[in-house]
């Protein structure tokens, strides 16, 4: 009985760690068509690819890991293999999401470094915007004491 439980617990959370994977890849998407629709500087464009090169590393290793499961799951119900065959599957699968893992951590590396990028260009352009008004404002006051 409590191994069934253990069982059902890790895959809820083998569930819940893929629907978080999901969504984080559904709203770096979301991003991505924003920056679509406006100018990019080069280091953000190069960031940018690198994340999407994660995201397709994180699906590649993903379905390997699924299909390898499926796979693994269907020569075993056809074939008795001995314990030991047992054991190096469940190493791989475990070396399989060790590497979904760290491509996940890579992932969450870059899209901080993202938000850091985006941050301080939306700062340059404020201060660029602030520096333009106050030109303006200038030059609106230079007019007028001309026509006063």
């Amino acid at each position: 009985m409590t191994l069934s439980c253990q069982v059902v617990r890790d895959v809820v959370a083998s569930r819940d760690k893929i629907l978080h994977i999901f969504e984080r890849i559904h709203f770096f998407l979301q991003r991505l068509n924003i920056y679509t629709g406006i100018p990019l500087t080069n280091e953000l464009t190069v960031l940018l690819g690198k994340i999407m090169g994660h995201i397709l590393r994180i699906l590649a290793l993903s379905t390997k890991v699924a299909t390898e499961g499926r796979m693994s799951e269907l020569i075993h119900s056809s074939h008795h293999f001995p314990v030991e065959n047992g054991k190096e599957k469940f190493l791989k699968r475990l070396v399989g999401r060790m590497n979904i893992e760290d491509a996940l951590q890579q992932l969450d590396t870059l899209t901080k470094e993202e938000t850091s990028m985006t941050v301080a260009r939306n700062l340059e352009v404020a201060c660029g915007t602030d520096h333009n008004v106050k030109a303006v404002k200038d030059g609106m006051r230079s007019l007028l004491s001309i026509f006063i």
